[in-house]
């Protein structure tokens, strides 16, 4: 990695690391209650406190012309401060700027809050009954967003958004099936928890305002805050450092708008940062519950699915409207279905905001499809990688969208992972059945899943040639872990032939850097890495023309290679880069590069395009339970996934072994437990994630290539998918009970194992 050094001495900038002369330190007042009015809400104790230069309400930012008080990435719904009411526990109610934390938390426990409690609901499907409590009256409050959302509220009732899918003739196709079976599954909401919690400085004055921020999505920022105040419009800049982790949860504004509001109150730079317990508060991965209903032939063969899913967008809609796009198109699978139907909801709860999260709905898809695929088999007396290889997509057919798909390679990847775990091997523990010596058990399990990335998409890069020969890459694609400067960097210097010690790769920053985005939905490989490749071309260009006119030679009879320009089989006949560009006396190159992608779904039926091409992975997992204690050890994991073309093949590996880390968590422990909406484990002494010794014995990983084709498909959450259904199926195959609810604990196994029958 260019930045290796930097990393591991600690040298890196993040946004925790900003400081401002005269900075302030900011808290926030939260909410107690689920759902309440707010009857009055008195700072003045508060003021009054020793250190304290701001606070404000929402008395401070309602009726005002030069401030729009709610925010958004798709409806305007979220109000910075709690207005009128509060919607979970935990909303932000005031905020604080003192010159120090301690101050400010003084200042806080001051604040008087009086509360007119409401009726509350926190389960989704509740949620949508008669009588239940409706969170947001009215039309939503919209706004600029991206162009692939297709929005279906449920005016009057707690649908935030509902996503349709309808391919073929599923009722006859039921009708004439030989099997249909129906399951339910469900997935607890979860926490990203990415190292660094999200932090914000600001600096606003009547000159403009300027935004550190630890966000994946700078440009979403600075238009979100030009929203709020529109008198800022082209005068806001948005800084982004090394972020310390995402995983979505840092997509799109959070905290930066009140970081704002403080600064502008005070006349000064403020500074938020979140602890660990307002983490588990502020946004959330998606709960769900996945009704699944598959008719089948005799032969296996699958010929119609309906999906409803549940999802569970919390108190506000963040991107569930278009994450449970996502979720309902991945319910389809990787299969070839010429009949589905899909209902996906989005469904306002009195829980804490939920939105993206690593694998961006296809977690939960994928746990429902690839479970019941095993239970199917089960009940079909068949093989389940038999019912699999039966139903794969193949190229050229239509896709759960109905647009033909191409570049497929699940079949290999599947047989890959099932092969390497030693499915059907006679002499092999790992065996299509039960097994119990002693009060153990082993068994396999294998999944393979289908994710889709963002279209259309739009990303932008730069790139300058500088007379000393080194290369400036201009991007505002955010380095959050992922190694994407490092990938950036040698997309460019394969194409201009330097290396890497003479190439840099900017962090974003809205007022020097083109647009990008989102860094998110693995799509930076492909989308900017593309952008690179432009700009880097267009410099190279310009590079062969000066080279030919200074050596009279055609252009073509050149090539770039070691930081110069060289005659095709003739390298001792060279000019370097500086050279050229000092000769000339230009100082420097300029190239711009651009990638956009087209696509849209029809807002009846989703039929369309949803993705320009299709991530592929596929998992298998080795486990051993203990029968009498019901606790899951993971004995061998196997990824695989779908690269493309590997331009960094060592983090290739390391990202699916970060995948599999996560999915390890989702499918053995990891789920927030709130009671009547008040978080019970919002801490690392109560909510577990996994960590070194829940990782498998044996983790091997295969990333699979197509050079021939040379597309670049992102990895970065590929393999996480497949994780959470591999190793349930393992269990189910060890123990002979089924768990549809997520987490597998040991208490749920032990429940099933001793229930009647």
């Amino acid at each position: 990695m260019i930045d290796a050094r930097e990393r591991v001495t600690g040298r890196i900038p993040y946004t925790i690391d900003v400081t401002l002369p005269g900075m302030l330190h900011a808290r926030l007042l939260r909410s107690t209650e689920a759902h309440a009015r707010l009857v009055r809400v008195d700072v003045s104790r508060a003021r009054a406190v020793p250190g304290v230069v701001a606070i404000i309400t929402a008395a401070d930012l309602v009726g005002r012309p030069d401030l729009f008080p709610y925010m958004g990435p798709v409806y305007r719904d979220q109000p910075i401060l709690a207005i009128d009411r509060v919607r979970y526990v935990g909303e932000p109610i005031a905020a604080v700027a003192a010159v120090d934390l301690d101050a400010a938390q003084a200042a806080l426990d001051l604040i008087e809050v009086e509360y007119e409690p409401l009726a509350a609901v926190f389960d989704a499907v509740e949620a949508l009954e008669p009588g239940a409590p409706v969170l947001h009256a009215g039309s939503p409050r919209t706004g600029p967003t991206y162009a692939d959302i297709i929005l279906h509220p449920g005016e009057g009732t707690n649908v935030c958004n509902h996503f349709m899918l309808r391919k073929g003739d599923v009722d006859a196709a039921f009708a004439g099936a030989d099997h249909v079976f129906e399951d339910e599954f469900t997935c607890p909401p979860a926490q990203a928890m990415p190292m660094e919690t999200h932090c914000c400085v600001a600096d606003a004055g009547a000159g403009g305002i300027t935004i550190w921020s630890a966000t994946q999505t700078p440009f979403a920022v600075r238009a979100a805050i030009g929203e709020i105040l529109p008198g800022y419009q082209g005068r806001i800049r948005v800084v982004v450092s090394t972020l310390g982790g995402g995983y979505g949860a840092k997509a799109y504004p959070k905290i930066e708008p009140v970081t704002v509001l403080l600064s502008l109150a005070a006349r000064r730079p403020v500074r938020l940062h979140l602890t660990r317990a307002e983490e588990f508060i502020t946004i959330t991965k998606h709960g769900v519950r996945i009704r699944m209903k598959t008719g089948l032939r005799s032969d296996g063969t699958i010929v119609a699915r309906k999906s409803t899913c549940w999802f569970n967008t919390g108190a506000y809609a963040e991107i569930g409207p278009r994450l449970i796009k996502n979720g309902g198109i991945g319910t389809g699978g990787p299969h070839h279905i010429p009949n589905v139907w899909v209902d996906s909801y989005a469904v306002y709860t009195n829980l804490p905001p939920a939105g993206a999260y690593r694998g961006y709905g296809i977690n939960q898809a994928a746990w429902a499809y690839e479970t019941q695929m095993d239970m199917i088999a089960d009940r079909l007396g068949m093989d389940p990688l038999d019912l699999r290889l039966r139903n794969l997509l193949e190229d050229g057919q239509d896709s759960m969208v109905g647009t033909p798909a191409h570049d497929l390679h699940f079949r290999e990847l599947l047989t890959g992972v099932a092969e390497r775990i030693g499915w059907g091997t006679p002499a092999s523990t790992a065996q299509p059945k039960p097994s119990s010596p002693g009060r153990k058990a082993r068994g396999v399990g294998f999944s393979v899943i289908i994710k889709g990335t963002i279209t259309p998409s739009t990303s932008t890069a730069g790139a300058r040639l500088d007379e000393d020969g080194s290369l400036q890459v201009l991007t505002s694609s955010v380095e959050m872990g992922q190694g994407v400067r490092t990938l950036l960097a040698r997309i460019a210097g394969a194409r201009l032939g330097l290396g890497l010690d003479r190439i840099s790769v900017t962090t974003p920053d809205t007022l020097t850097t083109p647009y990008d985005q989102v860094t998110g939905s693995s799509r930076s490989s492909h989308m900017m890495g593309t952008a690179v490749e432009r700009a880097v071309d267009a410099i190279a260009a310009q590079v062969l023309a000066l080279a030919a006119a200074r050596l009279e030679i055609a252009p073509g009879d050149l090539e770039l290679a070691d930081g110069a320009v060289r005659v095709k089989g003739s390298p001792q006949r060279s000019v370097p880069f500086a050279t050229l560009l000092a000769g000339a006396r230009i100082g420097s190159l300029q190239g711009a590069g651009e990638y956009r992608t087209e696509g849209t779904l029809d807002p009846q039926t989703g039929q369309g395009i949803s993705s320009i091409h299709w991530h592929q992975a596929a998992g298998a997992a080795e486990v051993e339970v203990d029968l009498d204690t019901g606790r899951v050890e993971l004995l061998r994991y196997e990824a695989a996934v779908y690269a493309g073309r590997a331009i960094n093949p060592v983090q290739c590996e390391l990202q699916a072994e970060g995948n599999v880390a996560f999915g390890v968590g989702q499918a053995l422990f990891e789920e927030l437990v709130f009671d009547r909406g008040q978080l019970q484990n919002g801490s690392l002494a109560d909510y577990m994630v996994a960590y070194p010794a829940d990782m498998p014995g044996r983790l091997g990983v295969t990333t699979l290539e197509n050079p021939a084709l040379g597309e670049v498909h992102g990895i970065g959450e590929t393999g996480l998918p497949p994780v959470a259904p591999a190793i349930g199926n393992a269990i189910a195959r060890a123990t002979g009970v089924r768990i549809l609810d997520l987490p597998i604990t040991p208490e749920k196994i032990l429940r099933a194992l001793r229930a009647p029958g």
